[in-house]
């Protein structure tokens, strides 16, 4: 009933104790929407989104399927707009799909065969948009696509416009860009998301856009306050994060969960991500939670590492600066358009050695 009260932790938790009864959730949200219906009200609350977004659709499609259709005959019935029937067809298609499957092996260049065990997508990886939007088009996706899930990711999003505009495509749509407007635009979206702030550490972050580096302050923790994040280094460097990317390669964080608060396995807790096979230039890239994927590795793994509260990217560093290398909109390179808008070669000259990170919910 106060669902727009609590925080996306509390929300998680909903979703967590409703366990396969996820009819509760379904049957809460159909009646609060039936009865904006009825008041006439076309606005879809965030908290709903954030729960339909997140809760076992595929099992309640299988499970509950005279409640599941009725959702989404209110859902059509409740779309003001071709964004939000964008949104729901995106969830009536993620309903089709079983939560968290993925395929179990992925073969990789030569005659050996890795093992990539109950693997799961790192989730931020691999989107896209429309690189010929306006700013103001692209500003108003970002505040009600159910594709991005936090304030990090519009960040990469507006960067990845600013850098397809300045070095693929014509420029002079930049020559109006405000990076001040912009962050203040960004900081919006993040209180009617009801986003989480960034740590701390990431308010010094280069993110390079037009004449400026964007203002992350805005979007961050003061220092000292808690977060909900966690910002985990990997333990080697790279070179060229894309190239990277389109081979096998494998990545090692060092990372002890809070809820795992004794342990007494060899070597240090953390996680690894590998990358697999996948359509086009770059791979996906995978959480292994199984001990034979850690062996000969500095870290083990822990069941309380989800790779759903996972964001991957990348920072470049030079001296005492970081910079920003967005990663999260790279989904054009897996698709023939890539040939139009610029190629991997393109975009290389923009990457340099970085290191990985992973952006960690907790």
């Amino acid at each position: 009933e106060n669902a727009d009260r609590l925080s996306t932790k509390k929300l998680d938790l909903v979703i967590e104790l409703a366990g396969s009864e996820v009819n509760f959730i379904v049957q809460n949200l159909t009646t609060q929407l039936s009865e904006q219906v009825r008041a006439q009200s076309s606005f879809i609350p965030i908290s709903s989104r954030y729960l339909l977004g997140n809760a076992d659709l595929y099992l309640c499609r299988e499970s509950y399927r005279e409640l599941f259709d009725q959702l989404f005959n209110i859902l059509e019935e409740h779309a003001p707009d071709k964004e939000s029937m964008r949104w729901v067809l995106h969830l009536l298609k993620k309903s089709e799909y079983k939560k968290g499957a993925s395929s179990s092996f992925a073969p990789v260049t030569g005659s050996a065969v890795t093992c990539v065990t109950r693997c799961y997508d790192i989730p931020n990886l691999y989107h896209e948009f429309d690189m010929n939007c306006s700013l103001n088009q692209l500003l108003e996706w970002l505040s009600t696509s159910d594709v991005v899930n936090n304030v990090f990711m519009a960040v990469e999003a507006v960067q990845t416009w600013v850098l397809n505009k300045k070095f693929i495509d014509d420029n002079t749509s930049l020559r109006s860009f405000n990076e001040s407007v912009v962050t203040n635009k960004l900081f919006q979206i993040m209180k009617s998301r009801a986003w989480l702030r960034l740590p701390h550490s990431l308010s010094s972050l280069e993110v390079y856009m037009y004449d400026d580096n964007l203002d992350m302050s805005p979007l961050c923790v003061s220092a000292g306050e808690k977060c909900s994040y966690v910002d985990i280094l990997c333990t080697d460097t790279c070179e060229n994060p894309l190239p990277l990317l389109s081979e096998e390669a494998t990545l090692v964080f060092q990372f002890q969960h809070p809820d795992v608060t004794s342990c007494d396995k060899p070597g240090k807790c953390g996680f690894v991500l590998k990358t697999v096979s996948g359509e086009g230039k770059l791979r996906k890239m995978k959480l292994c939670t199984e001990k034979e994927d850690y062996h000969d590795l500095p870290v083990h793994f822990h069941d309380q590492i989800r790779a759903e509260n996972m964001h991957l990217y990348c920072v470049y560093s030079e001296g005492e600066n970081k910079y920003l290398e967005p990663l999260s909109w790279l989904g054009w390179f897996n698709t023939e358009r890539c040939s139009s808008h610029g190629d991997l070669d393109d975009w290389n000259d923009y990457y340099y050695d970085g290191t990985f990170r992973v952006l960690y919910k907790i």
